[in-house]
């Protein structure tokens, strides 16, 4: 099982210049290694979100404010959150060092497996829905896909491939005649009936799970069956300038993902239609649904307020790393806003505000030990505090952080960018960020290398001061971004900028205006709060 360093086993105070109230998450303010988030969020999968006593089913929904307090089962656990959890180890486990509990794995890959054991060939729910039916939910269909993906990279599962290659057919065989499902529900005879705005809850999330499968096995049937959804998807559910239609649905999450779904397509097959129409889906459509920190409204139809979900803002930081890397490096910006904001403030490290149950668990409740089961999840939020919180989020967060730890630095030939300025540790250069403590990051050479250096969002480049082993070095740029040219192995570079501080209003889509204090991309306080216990 995995065990916090001794660091980590606590909450710890931000610096004193930053403040020291009380906040969900006060580790965002201390230097930030996104490494430290992810394995966190591993520990929670492992430790607080699975029952070794149900086989590993994953719990589903988390009640924290109301006692007593819980974690439930629910018929979504399996598959949903079991391909959510395992796509989410399979990501991390390629940028992190973390022990991994082999029966956990073992348990969750017998439910995604049976999950497919019906004549369909389409993922189908392990217990009954609410009103008893056995039933099969088509919006699974991505993470089961993306789960199957990452056991077969991860623990080189051969079963899980065939696995996949026959879903993939069976989605081909169901959506041929129209381009999408009859109906999102499936009955274990026949399809149950459809419902209106489902089409980019089933097929239009599913496009970059096709894509993730393609990339692990060339089956040119992927990347068919994804041009098809997205195509269908682009005709019915966006109007072409970029805005949304009424078929697109309420369920927001599904919809930005989507967005995130075509940019990856583009990025894929090079096709500048879907990366010019994923781009205008984040510039015009989506951009009202979330704040300039985050975040993101969980769905369009939701009572006055409504909930941000940690999923959602991880498809917009996904969406914007695929712009920066394809179509403008500006996206970086938004992408580095977003985390250092509405993902990481998302995340609970500090549990003691939630009250410690004394009921004995159940079959279906677990009571025992709610604090440190809760801690390292990622949660739904009102714009400043803690709302509420479903295993589910774990994959859109730790997927998004997982994709910005290796889009941090790239490398192309002898050129080192460093895209995001958070804390790396890369074959060509490492990175000590001091941010947003200070405006200081530290790079230091493994290759010989040019390095590009994307400053941080509102800082004046006549305000950095550049290093190399101790001297000073005149600030060179180029398309905005500074450059540090010969260096050679060894070499230490300093990057050194003030932190500009302001007050600025903001309003979040159906809460408000808000009073935000930023220290340069980072926000240190904000008014109003809402919640048992604070963001900001």
């Amino acid at each position: 099982m995995l065990l916090a360093s001794a660091q980590d086993a606590r909450a710890v105070a931000p610096p004193a210049s930053l403040g020291r109230h009380a906040r969900l998450n006060p580790w965002r303010l201390e230097p930030v290694d996104l490494r430290r988030f992810i394995r966190l969020g591993i520990e929670h999968i492992y430790t607080g979100a699975l029952d070794p006593k149900r086989g590993y089913l994953p719990f589903v929904r988390f009640n924290l404010t109301d006692p007593p307090t819980w974690a439930r089962h629910e018929y979504w656990g399996s598959p949903h959150m079991v391909g959510r959890f395992l796509d989410a180890l399979a990501q991390c486990a390629e940028v992190v060092d973390a022990p991994h509990d082999d029966k956990a794995v073992q348990g969750l890959t017998k439910l995604l497996h049976n999950c497919l054991d019906n004549p369909w060939g389409l993922p189908f729910d392990t217990l009954p829905d609410p009103q008893g039916r056995k039933t099969g939910n088509m919006h699974h269909c991505r993470e089961v896909l993306l789960a199957l993906v990452g056991l077969a990279r991860w623990r080189g599962c051969e079963r899980s491939l065939e696995l996949a290659r026959g879903l993939v057919r069976a989605m081909e065989k169901a959506t041929r005649e129209t381009g999408a499902y009859p109906s999102h529900m499936l009955g274990e005879k026949a399809w149950l009936e459809p419902e209106p705005g489902w089409i980019n809850y089933t097929t239009g999330r599913a496009i970059g799970a096709l894509t993730a499968y393609y990339r692990a096995t060339e089956d040119a049937l992927a990347v068919d069956l994804a041009k098809r959804f997205a195509d269908y998807n682009i005709e019915k559910t966006f109007r072409p300038d970029g805005e949304l239609t009424e078929a697109s649905g309420y369920h927001l999450h599904s919809t930005e993902g989507t967005m995130a779904s075509i940019l990856d397509l583009g990025a894929l097959t090079g096709e500048q239609r879907f990366l010019a129409f994923g781009r205008k889906l984040y510039d015009v459509g989506l951009p009202r649904y979330r704040t300039s920190y985050g975040w993101a409204k969980e769905s369009t139809n939701a009572h006055p307020g409504g909930r941000g979900e940690a999923n959602n803002t991880g498809d917009f930081i996904e969406a914007a790393l695929t712009l920066a890397q394809h179509v403008d490096r500006a996206y970086y910006a938004d992408a580095e806003r977003f985390i250092r904001n509405g993902l990481l403030a998302s995340q609970m490290v500090h549990t003691d505000w939630i009250v410690q149950s004394e009921e004995a668990d159940t079959d279906d409740y677990a009571y025992s030990d709610i604090r440190k089961r809760a801690r390292g999840a990622f949660a739904f939020t009102t714009p400043n505090g803690y709302h509420s919180y479903n295993t589910d989020l774990m994959g859109g967060a730790l997927r998004a952080l997982c994709k910005a730890h290796r889009g941090t630095v790239t490398r192309e030939k002898d050129n080192c960018r460093v895209n995001m300025l958070f804390a790396a540790d890369t074959p060509w250069l490492s990175i000590d960020s001091r941010l947003p403590a200070e405006g200081r990051v530290t790079i230091r050479i493994k290759q010989p290398s040019t390095l590009w250096v994307r400053p941080l969002e509102g800082v004046a480049k006549d305000g950095v001061q550049v290093t190399v082993d101790g001297e000073s070095r005149s600030a060179a740029w180029a398309g905005g971004e500074l450059i540090i040219d010969s260096l050679a192995p060894g070499a230490t570079a300093e990057v050194a900028f003030d932190l500009t501080e302001r007050r600025a209003q903001e309003d979040a889509r159906g809460w408000g205006t808000s009073e935000v204090h930023w220290r340069g991309n980072t926000i240190i306080a904000m008014t109003p709060a809402q919640g048992p216990i604070g963001l900001y």
